[in-house]
């Protein structure tokens, strides 16, 4: 079992706390009273004294359900099966500290992780991988149609994957394009594409172009997402140093081209995910998959909610006084 916010149950330890100190100040004010007639038999010969204590329980033990409901308790696993007929995007998204530069709000980095979500709300029949690179590249989560699990990773996505002082930054496209290449397998189909998210181009143009043989013999149409505004200057601390941060968008035109596919510029506005949406479909042939989900640890509040709600009206509800015989009646 686990806690969604597991500091409430800390005000647990108040609830009997607070019942001992209400029947203490009870007690107090029933003595401080008696001297003036307050509390005799004869004028609550009526209340019950069982039910007042019950009625307390309950009450008490409602607030205490409540306080654990609040904490949210999880346990438990949902399993689900998710079938659909749509193409596998492998998205290689890059890494690298000119993604930082502020060109695009609130940077190329954000920008890129930004229309990989919506990419994927335009097609949801579809599954996405990430695949982030710099110098290197290095699968971060494999192909699914889980928003959330999407979101989670494209978030961690950022130049701390490759420090520099590791020799593991830079640009090189080419080379993550192969490495998507041997993820995606021998069995390449129509319904498989990559898809680079890059504000620059790679120098290395023999890697460049054996990547671009290697995609166009297996089939495997590899698109380009342009992510920084060239209209602007911009630049960044870089070891110290301030510099000017350059892009290019020529390593990504070529791979299009060679693998018949296109590339497009990242907008403010919808169109430019709308213009990727429409010509994955019309170039990718749609294939069935299936993905499992299980969802560990699943929501229980309800339980103790509905135990809360059970007993406060139980206790609110509760008479605390005997039934009288009517007037006149013989005892």
């Amino acid at each position: 079992m686990s806690w969604a916010e597991a500091w409430i149950l800390w005000l647990l330890a108040a609830v009997p706390l607070a019942a001992a100190l209400r029947w203490w100040l009870r007690g107090r004010l029933r003595r401080r009273h008696a001297s003036v007639g307050a509390g005799q038999d004869h004028l609550t010969g009526s209340v019950s004294r069982p039910l007042v204590r019950l009625r307390a329980i309950l009450l008490w033990s409602g607030l205490a359900a409540a306080v654990i409901a609040a904490a949210g308790p999880r346990w438990g696993a949902d399993n689900s099966l998710r079938k659909h007929s749509g193409a596998d995007i492998l998205v290689v998204l890059d890494c690298s500290r000119s993604m930082m530069a502020d060109d695009l709000s609130p940077n190329r980095m954000a920008a890129a992780r930004r229309k990989a979500l919506q990419l994927l709300d335009r097609l949801p029949q579809s599954r996405l991988a990430v695949m982030p690179f710099a110098n290197i590249a290095t699968l971060r989560c494999p192909f699914t149609g889980d928003h959330l699990a999407l979101g989670g990773i494209l978030e961690d996505c950022s130049p701390e994957l490759f420090p520099a002082e590791m020799g593991l930054q830079g640009t090189a496209i080419g080379r993550a394009v192969q490495e998507a290449l041997r993820y995606l397998g021998s069995a390449r189909e129509r319904g498989q594409a990559i898809l680079i998210i890059s504000d620059g181009a790679d120098v290395d143009e023999k890697a460049v172009a054996e990547a671009g043989t290697a995609a166009k013999d297996a089939g495997i149409p590899v698109f380009g997402w342009y992510v920084a505004d060239d209209s602007r200057k911009v630049s960044l601390m870089i070891d110290g140093k301030l510099e000017e941060m350059t892009s290019s968008r020529a390593t990504l035109e070529r791979l299009a081209e060679v693998t018949g596919a296109v590339s497009v510029n990242c907008t403010t506005g919808p169109d430019d995910v709308e213009f990727i949406a429409k010509e994955l479909e019309a170039r990718l042939a749609a294939r069935p998959w299936e993905e499992r989900r299980r969802t560990v640890a699943s929501e229980r509040y309800r339980f103790p909610l509905l135990i809360a709600i059970g007993l406060l009206a139980a206790g609110a509800l509760l008479p605390t006084r005997r039934r009288q015989p009517p007037l006149g009646s013989e005892t």
